[in-house]
């Protein structure tokens, strides 16, 4: 039990610390951490215990931030409402694909996270331009639409939740970047909680891997949420999209 529960405390505290500051990568921290931490472990529950940390650790976050109104409670449960139908549907996915199946595709969608965080940061430094903002929020069909894509992605492999849904409001629905965030915060937290029931119900759970890394994570997210306005964040970013991004190649190396 040792052996799995130390090196999953400080892989929770780390990616909470991360997750704290940005408030991105609550699934894409913690999985690829997981995956370089535990590489003899079933993806399955890499992501079931991944999923089922992040919802203690999003709440956390929910109640850092409950002093910030941003009028984000219909945009959250429209795209929760697209969102969580398609988690337990890709949670169940994941429990039919086999190991050398799914470890791959887990590293690619970490991957490609990690580019939109990298991506995300560049432009942001190099723009002179204020984003342009929608007059009025999209319709709900269109971000139930775009949150089901995000919710099949987050059962399937833990991952999406923060980056994904924040990246979809605030880029093709044009939400204010901060309503966005608190918009992901309460879309991503519904899904969550619809996914690691359905992980649970397959049997994807660790509870000596969610345990050590929820005692790691909560307070990280914590500290991470006091340095937040301390710290570049858009720099941070970057730096933890490239973080991502090398983990996936690591996992990906492995595998041969």
């Amino acid at each position: 039990m040792t052996g799995l529960f130390l090196p999953a405390t400080g892989v929770g505290f780390i990616g909470g610390t991360l997750v704290g500051m940005t408030g991105v990568g609550a699934g894409s921290v913690i999985a690829a951490l997981l995956l370089i931490a535990y590489p003899a472990l079933a993806p399955q529950l890499i992501v079931g215990s991944a999923t089922a940390q992040a919802v203690v650790m999003k709440l956390f976050a929910v109640g850092a931030r409950r002093r910030m109104k941003y009028g984000e409670m219909r945009l959250g449960l429209s795209m929760a409402a697209g969102a969580a139908p398609l988690a337990a549907v890709g949670a169940y996915v994941s429990h039919n694909l086999h190991a050398e199946v799914l470890k791959p595709i887990l590293a690619i969608v970490l991957a490609v996270v990690g580019l939109i965080l990298i991506v995300q940061s560049i432009w942001r430094w190099r723009s002179s331009r204020p984003h342009v903002i929608a007059a009025d929020d999209p319709p709900a069909l269109s971000v139930g639409l775009i949150g089901s894509i995000v919710g099949f992605i987050a059962g399937l492999t833990s991952i999406g939740t923060g980056t994904l849904f924040v990246t979809s409001l605030a880029g093709p629905l044009r939400i204010d970047a901060h309503r966005a965030v608190a918009a992901a915060l309460v879309a991503g937290l519904l899904t969550l909680v619809v996914s690691t029931a359905t992980h649970l119900a397959l049997g994807h759970v660790k509870a000596g891997l969610v345990l050590g890394t929820c005692l790691g994570s909560v307070p990280g997210v914590l500290l991470g949420t006091m340095l937040a306005t301390r710290l570049p964040a858009r720099s941070l970013r970057g730096a933890i999209g490239g973080g991502i991004v090398i983990a996936a190649a690591i996992a990906l190396a492995r595998l041969r």
